[in-house]
Formats: C-alpha cells, sequence, structure tokens
C-alpha cells in the first residue's frame, strides 16, 4: 500500500511539474541564512528553464562573498561576475541534506556544469569570465505534505557554508 500511495504522489507531482510556465508563477524559495534549513519549497519554486527540475537555494549575498562585482540575482538566486576580465575564483561549500540531490554549479552562455561531484564538502578553483555565474540547487523530488491547505514539498537540506572569494 506505501508503494502505491509513493507512486501515486510521484505521479501527481510529474503531472503537476509537466504544467507550462504560464500556468505556474516562478517565485523563488525563501531566502536562508548559512546554518539554516531548507525545509520546504512550493511547485512555484521550481525553475522550469533545465531540462530537469530544480529549486535554486536563495542566500543572503553578503554571507557568501564580499566581492563588490560579484552581482547577486534576487530573482535567479545566482552570483554572477562583473569584474571586466578573466579571473579565478575559489568556490567552497559545506552542506548537509536528508536525501535531496544537491549541486553547485557553475554557468555560461546558458548551460549550467556540476562542479561538487556530490561531495558535501570541498572547494572548487573556478576561472571565470565576466558573465559567468555560480549557484546551489536541489532536484526537485520529495514526498508532499500539507501545510494549512498548502501543498509543499520536504527539502532538508543545510548549507553551513557557501563562499566565492579571489584567488591572488
Amino acid at each position: 500500500m506505501k508503494k502505491l500511495l509513493g507512486f501515486i504522489a510521484s505521479l501527481l507531482f510529474a503531472c503537476v511539474c509537466a504544467c507550462s510556465e504560464e500556468e505556474i508563477e516562478y517565485v523563488p524559495i525563501e531566502k536562508k541564512h548559512l546554518g539554516e534549513t531548507f525545509e520546504t519549497y512550493t511547485i512555484n519554486n521550481v525553475s522550469w528553464t533545465d531540462s530537469i527540475q530544480v529549486v535554486v537555494l536563495n542566500f543572503y549575498p553578503e554571507e557568501v562573498t564580499e566581492l563588490s562585482y560579484v552581482e547577486y540575482s534576487e530573482s535567479a538566486c545566482a552570483f554572477t561576475f562583473h569584474r571586466g576580465e578573466t579571473a579565478d575564483y575559489r568556490i567552497a561549500w559545506d552542506y548537509d541534506t536528508e536525501g535531496s540531490y544537491v549541486e553547485v554549479q557553475y554557468g555560461q552562455n546558458a548551460m549550467w556544469y556540476t562542479i561538487n561531484e556530490q561531495r558535501h564538502k570541498g572547494e572548487y578553483l573556478l576561472r571565470a569570465n565576466d558573465g559567468m555565474a555560480v549557484r546551489i540547487i536541489m532536484r526537485a523530488n520529495g514526498y508532499s505534505i500539507n501545510d494549512n491547505g498548502e501543498v509543499k514539498y520536504t527539502a532538508g537540506v543545510t548549507v553551513n557554508d557557501f563562499c566565492i572569494e579571489e584567488v591572488e
């Protein structure tokens, strides 16, 4: 019976995810401080621009970087480089997850590339041009819960550290 209910919930989630962008208004997930847990998300927090539906984690930019030429997009939840030249950056992360698939990514030319290879803690040396971006995502899946009439999905991701620094 549990497997049948799980299958039905997965099928329902897949059907909801099949809706077009016009039908579901995208809203970034609630912003969290480093060390706080992203516990739930709604269907409105799912990004439909990737081939796999993802939830882009939302941060307070001053906790991630002090670099004035790294801009944070509140709607895309991504850090973009605008230094005027190519430079090297250290991207560091440390997160815990309760089963959610999490990726640290950099983006260039509308493509996103995974840099953490499923390591929950580490760092990466990124040679970035102007316009390149960095973000942390989790795949949109999980169990649905009903919270006061609103359907939410479980997340369970705690980002303890996320840092973007210039390498000299």
